[in-house]
């Protein structure tokens, strides 16, 4: 009797271990800077990545009828063209930070259909 109560706490234990593995490993995403991106190259066209970077002084298009959002970002001297299908994100300005969730295309474009904007340092606390 009590081995059965063994192996059923040991299956149990297994089982809810694993369930925690997986939701944890689920949730943790990583990302890749702009330069990271541009040197792998080749073999991150077409999958599914995260970037991160601030939005280029260059020019941004947004065509609000078509809701189709150009623009560059750059991190250490990397420069990445962007472009985006959606609504343009609060906060969109030259040099905020962004992580991009797309796709880097042989064009050498990402194509993101995800902008989520970091938050600004107007809400930092004051030295």
């Amino acid at each position: 009797m009590k081995k059965r109560y063994i192996i059923g706490g040991i299956v149990l234990v297994i089982a809810v271990g694993y369930l925690l593995f997986m939701s944890f490993s689920s949730s943790v995403t990583y990302y890749v800077t702009v330069r990271e991106l541009l040197e792998e190259g080749v073999g991150t066209y077409d999958t599914n990545i995260r970037v991160t970077g601030k939005i280029a002084d260059r020019p941004i298009s947004w065509d609000a009828e078509e809701l189709e959002l150009s623009f560059v970002v750059e991190e250490g001297g990397a420069y990445l063209p962007v472009v985006y299908d959606g609504s343009r994100p609060d906060g969109f300005a030259v040099d905020a930070d962004v992580l991009l969730e797309g796709k880097y295309t042989v064009d050498r474009v990402f194509e993101a259909y995800n902008i989520l904007m970091k938050c600004p340092s107007k809400y930092a606390p004051e030295d």
